[in-house]
């Protein structure tokens, strides 16, 4: 084992338990990586299974049970379901499941828990008529009524009967979501949703009254053995709880729960995005809480990544652990790297949030942009044959899909040569250099090309290859990555010389005029109209359908990313918007209702989509033994597809 994280890995004792680093993977899985079994697939078990043999010391399950805000098919009598299916630990089949998944992450030396949310009649909630979003806001406020005192005995007996099953099913732990005012712990937890003028409300000490209550009669069935490990938001919105607050609530919770998580005030600003710039947004939150002393442990999330990072996080005594899930999900070898101290081979992730969900309009799916077999982990040995010989591969294009396929193809063994016609590598990803968001995506493009340099790959720039300079080198195998081309849309007046295209407007930003309007308002037409209204340029988007970045991830992103469109009062928008002219000083537009308008324009960027290379992709063919297209020339896409599709195809090579 390396020293180099040796403080991120060194052991500690909490109570009677030793977790041998302090590495925590929050609770995540790929939504759709099971169907609606209400125990644990062999996916499932793989995929825990896996976060453990990773190197993580503690393994976190989604939850049993219900938070209070969760939908079911009946307001009146649902208490269970939500949007994650719950494993029913009720049942002999459930529990021997996931017996099934103790037992393989317990086999790495992880400890495992998991989030239970107890059984609450949906008609109730903390107080009365307080607005309790759906947990992922896709709902309208629902206002319920204040539950009864009389009602928490049992209640609280609910979360003690789910700890129980689990503690027979092999867990080590419950995990209770306190934070973001979701569950109903969380809401009794809050002055914002707890207006209670009994002995449940009002202070601090009777706010978390009924939180002790569960906790303690746990702790009493399942002994001190059984650990508690809990969320909190660490400070909330006007009218909630502050900072100093949350230092006294946790020193309440001290003895009573076991691991303190501590997390953001809002569920979508908890998993950032690069339209927040700090890195570990809320680590001042969890360094507040611990350097006060409170006589619990102290869990540091959202954001943790780098190691070092991390490593200085645990040594200037900010945190106990680091609790992660998205950099787990880029990175299925990341506890490995960190015990070889090689966190330079850390992936980056880039904050897109597909892992959730990857489109609002998508076939559901679990995906990550920069791991490729992210859902894929149960059944990836059996996709992927070992090579039978040593071949002589050619890349064309070292964009992203270039240099992924081109290090998948090295680590198989195969002898890679990488063409880019440019002087540098990063394909479109370059484009990304000076936009102020855009740094998690420079951080992936970096990433790659110091692994292309690294790795024993020969690297050739500023050579356009062609098909007869690749018959000459006779390469067992061809794979093309010279991506796609803007749409041209039928707009009189479109080849103006006023009119550019996306993709051309980085690095010539001072060459624009101060009007702009921009064609199509998917996501690369409102990131170009963003980093152009940042730049001072006013921005006048026209986009045909009736939202603005219809396609992006729609959970945790989404809300982000229109916030930051907002705050930005140079930028402003049209929907339902027809382009029908684009003239020398104005853009014509027309309506829904056939009205048509103008804006003034002193240059019109065309933002509509990308076209593949096909034709120049598949002129290559017969220029080797095997022919591949990869990326944008087979499918114009995203970072996802670009990534799956190289390794995908190198991995078959």
């Amino acid at each position: 084992m390396s020293r180099r994280y040796q403080n991120l890995l060194s052991p500690i004792q909490i109570g009677n338990i030793v977790f041998k680093n302090r590495l925590i993977a929050s609770p995540s899985a790929p939504l759709f990586v099971q169907g609606s079994e209400n125990y644990p697939t062999e996916a499932t078990i793989t995929h825990y299974a896996n976060k453990a043999k990773n190197g993580v010391a503690l393994v976190v399950l989604s939850h049993v049970g219900t938070p209070v805000v969760a939908r079911g098919e009946d307001e009146e009598e649902a208490s269970s379901g939500g949007v994650i299916s719950g494993f029913d630990v009720e049942s002999d089949n459930g529990r021997n499941y996931l017996s099934h998944l103790t037992e393989a992450v317990h086999f790495y030396g992880a400890k495992v828990s998991m989030q239970i949310g107890g059984s609450v009649p949906a008609k109730y909630d903390a107080s009365d008529g307080i607005p309790a979003e759906d947990i992922f806001g896709f709902g309208p406020p629902i206002l319920r009524e204040e539950i009864p005192a009389d009602l928490l005995d049992e209640v609280a007996e609910t979360f003690v009967r789910q700890a129980v099953l689990l503690k027979e099913s092999g867990f080590d732990s419950i995990y209770l979501h306190m934070a973001y005012r979701l569950t109903i712990l969380g809401r009794f937890l809050s002055p914002m949703t707890n207006k209670r003028t009994d002995q449940y409300g009002g202070n601090l000490e009777n706010q978390a009254r009924f939180p002790l209550m569960v906790a303690d009669r746990i702790k009493k069935a399942c002994g001190n053995d059984f650990f508690i490990f809990a969320s909190i938001s660490g400070a909330e919105p006007p009218g909630g709880r502050t900072l100093e607050e949350t230092i006294e609530l946790a020193r309440i919770l001290s003895g009573h729960i076991d691991l303190l998580q501590i997390r953001g005030p809002g569920v979508d600003p908890n998993h950032p995005t690069g339209f927040i710039s700090e890195r570990t947004p809320y680590l001042y939150l969890a360094e507040a809480v611990k350097k006060s002393d409170p006589g619990i442990a102290v869990v540091a999330v959202s954001g943790f990544q780098d190691p070092d990072v991390c490593d200085d996080v645990i040594a200037s005594g900010k945190s106990d652990f680091i609790s992660m899930a998205r950099c787990l999900i880029s990175n299925p070898d990341y506890g490995r790297l960190i015990y070889e101290g090689r966190g330079e081979d850390v992936v980056p992730c880039i904050r897109c949030n597909m892992c959730l969900i990857s489109s609002s309009s998508a076939y559901r799916n679990s995906v990550c942009s920069v791991n490729p077999i992210w859902g894929l982990e149960h059944k990836i040995e059996r996709m992927i044959q070992p090579p039978t010989d040593k071949k002589r591969v050619a890349i064309v294009g070292g964009g992203p899909a270039g240099m992924k396929a081109a290090l998948t193809a090295f680590d198989r063994g195969h002898f890679v040569t990488l063409y880019e016609k440019s002087d540098t590598l990063g394909g479109l990803l370059n484009t990304t250099n000076n936009v102020s968001f855009k740094w998690p995506l420079r951080n992936f493009r970096d990433f790659l090309v110091r692994q292309t340099e690294k790795a024993d790959i020969r690297v050739l720039l500023n050579i356009e290859a062609t098909p007869e300079m690749l018959k000459k080198e006779k390469y067992d195998a061809i794979l093309l990555a010279v991506g796609a081309v803007p749409i041209v849309p039928p707009i009189p007046g479109v080849d103006g010389k006023h009119v550019v295209y996306a993709q051309d407007v980085y690095g010539n930003e001072d060459a624009l005029a101060e009007k702009i309007v921009i064609i199509g308002g998917g996501e690369v037409g409102v990131e170009t109209g963003m980093h152009l209204a940042e730049m001072g340029h006013d921005i006048v988007l026209l986009e045909v359908l009736d939202r603005l970045a219809s396609h992006a991830p729609p959970l945790h992103f989404y809300n982000m990313f229109r916030e930051a469109w907002e705050r930005l009062p140079n930028f402003k928008y049209h929907l339902n918007a027809h382009c029908t002219d684009i003239g020398m000083s104005k853009v014509t537009y027309r309506k829904a209702d056939n009205t048509e308008y103008t804006v003034e324009a002193g240059s019109v960027i065309i933002a509509v989509g990308m076209r593949p290379k096909n034709d120049l992709a598949i002129s290559f063919y017969g220029a080797g033994d095997g022919f591949f297209m990869i990326g944008d020339c087979s499918a114009a896409g995203n970072v996802q597809k670009a990534i799956r599709s190289a390794f995908s195809i190198a991995s078959m090579l």
